[in-house]
């Protein structure tokens, strides 16, 4: 398990974004990394010994080439042109409880339609992007595949995405 940085909620291990708040647990910033290693006394009986941590930063994640992404509701035909490179929070907004998602779909029916206020986090993923379902109530799919909860999955131009049962398309250019 790891924790979040930002609320300092527990998170399963390869979560990008926290359950909970939404930060990204893995930024793409620096993280530390312990190693141990094994020594041998005199009476060749191993010893741990804790070597100091290492830093490690991951790769920046390109996506260079990328014109435009939107998102087509499906039964109304609209379309909702997204900022190409950035992480893009799938929701509903609730102006009481403060969430303010970066799509909001309780413009399409999300709300009968099964979508959480936070339901999903569009997020660039090597040259392209992915798909995150955030612990949604009713669940995240692509091209109905149902996804588990904080498992990124990549996406693609002409994929089908389904929130609840909101289904849209995934378009890039």
């Amino acid at each position: 398990m790891i924790r979040c940085s930002h609320c300092n909620a527990q998170q399963l291990n390869g979560a990008i974004f926290c359950s909970e708040c939404g930060a990204t647990v893995i930024s793409g910033g620096p993280h530390r990394e312990t190693t141990t290693s094994l020594k041998q006394d005199a009476d060749g009986i191993p010893s741990v010994v804790e070597d100091s941590p290492q830093i490690v930063v991951p790769e920046p994640i390109p996506t260079a080439g990328v014109q435009s992404i939107s998102l087509v509701v499906i039964n109304s035909g609209r379309r909702i042109n997204l900022e190409a490179g950035e992480e893009l929070v799938v929701g509903r907004k609730d102006n009481q409880r403060g969430i303010f998602p970066d799509v909001d779909l309780g413009l399409d029916g999300g709300y009968d339609a099964g979508v959480s206020r936070r339901h999903a986090i569009i997020t660039p993923y090597g040259q392209g992007y992915a798909l995150e379902d955030l612990a949604s109530a009713n669940g995240t799919f692509v091209n109905g595949r149902k996804l588990p909860p904080q498992s990124p999955a990549p996406i693609q131009h002409g994929d089908e995405l389904k929130f609840g049962t909101l289904i849209l398309r995934f378009e890039i250019g």
